[in-house]
């Protein structure tokens, strides 16, 4: 069901006045559960069998790990780890390993499940699921659910699609909490949602358009610098535009359900280095790298001087190949890391020295650093634009007249 859809908006509302009608959370709550149900069937039906399965494998797991010494509990969180990861190889790339051919069709046994009907926010719910095994196994939570709210949790279906990423512990609370709304509460979540609106309809949709057609193929052969140039620019503006206007509207949404979602975006077009940036684009799930990919890894090389950097560097890797087994997502992890990892060998070598300190101060380098940082999101995001690393190849030779 199309978020900007007059059908999303009825359902929407439908949804949301049943749900604050009734009287106490359990029936509140079932009547999210059956809402997402509904929702799932104006797409693929057995998506919500996957997104339930899940919720039951983080509730099973979470329980076990409490119920086993802490010098054990590692063993239980690899396990659901990979059991995770194992939902996701399992509906995205098994079937193109054996063989299938998207283009075509051939190639797809009965028991494979179709890679291009993936469940809906199935990375989500294995980074959600990740993240609460991991905070148990780390101490941050007591509490492993109930096998309710883990269900009520994946079945929250504003956030299904393209999330933010959440924290059950957090998402919990707001769900057994008071849920009568006040009038700003409604003027916020109203503004919120047109907004967002806005910022799909008005400006990302035809900015999508106008930038794919100037990323064309052919264009792309005919080596059209100029409109190679502007899609690029342009692409990127739409990824900001679409997925902030996306997350505008879940945000929104949320709130009328008394739930409080994390901000994906705080204006990443104005950063001026490369660490400020990934600490406003898509926020919530560089958050999740940094709280347990990074975190970690640098806890685990702190004894090496540049561990850090190491640490930064594997994290982009990993979030670049969290977007698809490709080439072209392979580079743009590289790319990032290799950034982000240098800015901070950068600070930590020179980063207390007076001259330094006195640059960083000064608006011409400022300036420098923000053009470097847009530069390298135009160029990366083109990879996502295209089809191939093969094609960004050609789309970079067109562009350098090469």
């Amino acid at each position: 069901m199309n978020l900007l859809s007059w059908t999303f908006l009825v359902f929407a509302g439908l949804s949301v006045a049943v749900y604050q009608a009734l009287p106490t959370p359990r029936m509140r709550q079932a009547a999210l559960v059956g809402a997402t149900l509904v929702w799932f069937a104006f797409g693929v039906w057995w998506h919500a069998l996957v997104a339930i399965a899940m919720a039951t494998t983080t509730w099973l797991f979470g329980r076990w790990m409490l119920s086993r010494p802490e010098e054990k509990r590692g063993v239980v969180l690899a396990l659901g780890v990979a059991s995770f990861v194992g939902y996701f190889v399992l509906f995205r790339y098994l079937a193109l390993w054996t063989g299938f051919d998207p283009a075509t069709g051939a190639g797809l046994r009965w028991w494979m499940p179709n890679p291009l009907l993936a469940p809906l926010g199935l990375s989500f719910m294995m980074f959600e699921g990740i993240a609460h095994l991991a905070d148990l196994y780390l101490g941050r939570s007591e509490d492993p659910g109930s096998w309710w709210s883990h269900i009520v949790f994946n079945l929250f279906y504003p956030t299904r699609v393209i999330g933010p990423l959440r924290r059950h512990e957090e998402f919990t609370r707001d769900i057994n909490g008071p849920t009568r709304l006040d009038p700003d509460d409604v003027a916020w979540a109203a503004r919120r949602v047109l907004l967002g609106v806005a910022k799909k309809a008005l400006v990302a949709n035809p900015l999508g358009a106008f930038a794919l057609f100037n990323l064309h193929p052919s264009l792309i052969a005919a080596g059209a610098r100029v409109p190679l140039l502007l899609g690029a620019v342009l692409y990127w503006a739409y990824l900001f535009f679409d997925l902030s206007g996306y997350s505008d509207i879940v945000i929104g949404l949320s709130r009328l359900f008394g739930v409080r979602v994390p901000e994906n975006f705080n204006r990443p077009y104005v950063a001026d280095n490369i660490s400020d940036y990934w600490q406003r684009w898509h926020i919530s799930l560089s958050a999740w790298v940094r709280d347990y990919v990074f975190n970690p890894l640098a806890i685990r090389w702190r004894g090496w001087n540049y561990g850090a950097p190491l640490a930064a560097f594997s994290s982009m890797v990993i979030l670049g190949l969290w977007h698809g087994l490709e080439l072209r997502y392979l580079i743009f992890g590289v790319w990032h890391g290799a950034l982000l990892g240098g800015y901070m060998v950068y600070r930590q070598l020179f980063g207390r020295k007076p001259w330094a300190k006195k640059l960083a101060k000064s608006k011409l380098w400022s300036a420098a650093g923000w053009c470097f940082v847009v530069v390298n999101a135009v160029l990366t995001h083109v990879l996502f634009a295209v089809s191939s690393a093969a094609m960004f190849v050609a789309w970079l030779r067109a562009v350098v007249g090469r």
